[in-house]
């Protein structure tokens, strides 16, 4: 190993934050080039302080027996949400490489039933750290554009979520400042496990026509539109009984949309009592 290899690799296990700030606007094969010569607990330990999206980039430049023992030594908080970045076959290939046990604990805890919210949100939107910049920010919206949406998610390193910016305010920002200077904290966010019939009546669509969906320790899943969740409810409507519930509630989100969120929430109270035995509680609002 050369000077700058050790050079570089103190850098990182000195101040890892700082590091990934810097790795993650690589591109990611120069950022796994980076990497390659430090072994896989190091990766791991460092890749602990990036924000998933790039980590999954950065695990693809190396072979699957390399990922997957990288994969291994993440907190199973941070493992699970890069594994959720993956297309399913890409995540069976990784898990079955991974140690048994592991494995078992991450395919429980990524799989979440077809009509939740955590199965319906997108895992690919883009997120962006509350220690970064401005003008750093609106860098990563322009290398990212398919997967920025109006309203850019706030996460931590640990995959917690922080906060929330829409596009407007980051455009209009001065670019010296911290993007957490100017996020609103009080996000309003789903419950992974929060059952689609009980989400379609969620106040909180007066306001917004994406929402984030969390785990109960609040890790960030991705973001659930609001036509992805009438898509969802359309396709599989004749699956649920009394078969007026579902068609009452399309036809209201047909017919008035956002603006009618209150009568959509009256109707789903009001014939809350009809809803099937087996379906989930209604969630609570997360603040």
């Amino acid at each position: 190993m050369n000077l700058t290899q050790q050079l570089r690799e103190t850098f990182i296990q000195e101040h890892p934050l700082e590091a990934a700030r810097y790795v993650e606007e690589l591109p990611a094969q120069s950022a796994g080039e980076m990497l390659q010569t430090m072994e896989p607990q190091h990766i791991a330990a460092f890749l602990e302080y990036c924000l998933p999206g790039p980590t999954a980039e950065i695990l693809k430049q190396y072979p699957p027996a390399t990922s997957a023992i990288i994969l291994s030594r993440l907190s199973s908080r941070s493992a699970r949400a890069v594994l959720r970045q993956y297309d399913s076959s890409t995540q069976t290939s990784l898990l079955d490489q991974v140690d048994p046990a592991i494995g078992a604990h991450l395919r429980r805890s990524i799989n979440l039933p077809d009509h939740t919210a955590g199965s319906l949100a997108d895992p690919h939107v883009l997120t962006l750290p509350p220690d970064i910049t401005v003008g750093k920010a609106l860098q990563r919206v322009t290398q990212t554009v398919g997967q920025a949406i109006y309203y850019l998610y706030i996460i931590d390193h640990q995959t917690i979520l922080r906060g929330v910016i829409l596009m407007k305010e980051l455009l209009g920002a001065e670019p010296t400042i911290t993007v957490s200077s100017i996020m609103r904290q009080d996000v309003k966010a789903i419950p992974a496990s929060a059952n689609a019939l009980d989400i379609v009546a969620h106040p909180a669509w007066a306001q917004y026509d994406s929402l984030p969906v969390i785990d109960q320790d609040r890790t960030f899943i991705g973001a659930l539109r609001h036509r992805t969740l009438r898509q969802f409810l359309q396709s599989r409507s004749g699956e649920y009984q009394p078969a007026f519930l579902s068609d009452a509630l399309l036809q209201l989100w047909e017919a008035y949309s956002l603006s009618g969120i209150g009568l959509m929430t009256a109707l789903g109270e009001s014939l809350g009592t009809s809803t099937p035995p087996t379906s989930p509680r209604k969630e609570q609002e997360t603040p």
